[in-house]
């Protein structure tokens, strides 16, 4: 097997979050007063720490984007729009096969930590929930590589060549750059072709179980 331990993103990789992700932001940003909340295109929110987004994007302070944010985990979690989202086809039988053949699965996310845990236990996913990594409560070690690295060192996971990072946006294909691991872009998520492609993605890839071939 040439890699045996795989690290997922979550949103635009395992699940289609898209529109519980829209409805999350637009909820947000109507109760921040922003005179047209509605968002036409979710794809370039979804991948970013969601802070940032509310600074970058609808240029808030820093204190504001918390705010928004606290608003978005109002309607993301406490409404229950995270449980919506759908597996992408194919996800749950790629996972079941990695998981059989004794890969070590993980998933590295910028979206909250527990709120991802939750997720993957709702989803019944065959990854151990300890080997969730995302953001903490606090909105520190929101940047992929921090995530990345701290997944593989407290498993103590040394042999780098071993290891393979499947995202969706050129966030998880850079952080996998910079931690020295091959990366799969999947291009049916979030992301473009080209931006994948750019960024760097060791191999690219339609459809998820298509991860079954490169690893062999």
């Amino acid at each position: 097997m040439k890699y045996s331990h795989i690290l997922f993103d979550l949103d635009g990789t395992l699940i289609d979050s898209k529109e519980t992700v829209r409805k999350s932001f637009e909820y947000a940003l109507e109760k921040m007063k922003v005179p047209d909340p509605k968002i036409l295109d979710i794809d370039p929110l979804i991948g970013p720490p969601i802070l940032r987004t509310f600074q970058e994007v609808y240029g808030f302070s820093l204190d504001e984007a918390k705010k928004g944010y606290e608003f978005y985990l109002e309607e993301y979690v406490g409404n229950g729009q995270m449980y919506q989202a759908q597996l992408y086809q194919g996800v749950k039988e790629t996972v079941q096969t990695l998981f059989t053949s004794g890969c070590f699965l993980a998933v590295a996310t910028t979206k909250n930590e527990n709120n991802a845990r939750k997720i993957i236990e709702n989803l019944k996913l065959d990854i151990p929930i300890d080997r969730v990594y995302g953001t903490y409560n606090d909105g520190t070690r929101s940047n992929k590589k921090e995530i990345i690295t701290n997944l593989l060192e407290d498993h103590e996971v040394l042999d780098l060549t071993d290891v393979l990072m499947v995202g969706d946006r050129h966030y998880d294909i850079i952080g996998a750059h910079e931690v020295g691991i091959d990366s799969v872009g999947v291009t049916y998520g979030c992301g473009s072709e080209d931006e994948l492609r750019q960024a760097g993605a060791t191999y690219l890839i339609d459809k998820i179980n298509e991860l079954l071939e490169i690893i062999e």
